[in-house]
């Protein structure tokens, strides 16, 4: 038979066993709790990175539609633009006063201010400028009424394109 003293250590040895597993089932459990808070941060990251991804791909988006409708707008102004300038030319070509001389010095400013604004745009000397002004001395006139016409059209169209343009970036900048 057991003896009370093996009967304590056998009842020790249970209650240590207990105790034991007892840890070991408490370690399971923060275990779990760890890998659940790791799971639910993991979780929160990806939302928040989906939710960051989600709002740089809408304003792409935006992007991409405002630079279409100014494209548009710009293809738009270039058609009516060639219209009017089919019709301007049937018109002037039989027109007597289109013949006409502009006066030189008037001519030669509009040139002059012509290839500041090319340089300019260049951001170094324009190639074909005639500084000397040699190409002119042949021809009677440096400029007739007739084609002073014709720039303008395609000039207003231009600005017109410049100012739609101006107006998509301000567009996307309120956005941002």
């Amino acid at each position: 038979m057991l003896t009370t003293k093996m009967k304590a250590l056998l009842l020790c040895g249970g209650l240590a066993a207990a105790f034991g597993a007892g840890w070991y089932a408490q370690g399971l459990r923060w275990d779990t709790d760890i890998a659940q808070r790791d799971k639910q941060q993991s979780e929160d990251i990806s939302t928040s990175q989906q939710a960051v991804i989600a709002g740089q791909s809408l304003q792409f988006h935006r992007y991409n539609e405002i630079a279409k409708q100014a494209n548009n707008y710009r293809i738009n102004i270039q058609a009516k633009s060639d219209e009017k300038q089919i019709i301007y030319r049937t018109v002037i070509k039989h027109h007597p006063a289109s013949r006409e001389c502009v006066p030189d010095d008037v001519a030669t400013g509009l040139l002059d201010y012509a290839n500041r604004l090319r340089a300019s745009a260049m951001r170094t000397a324009a190639s074909g400028v005639d500084a000397a002004r040699t190409g002119a001395a042949a021809s009677r006139c440096r400029l007739t009424y007739g084609q002073a016409v014709y720039w303008i059209d395609p000039l207003l169209a231009a600005l017109e394109q410049a100012n739609g343009q101006l107006a998509a970036i301000h567009e996307i900048e309120q956005i941002q």
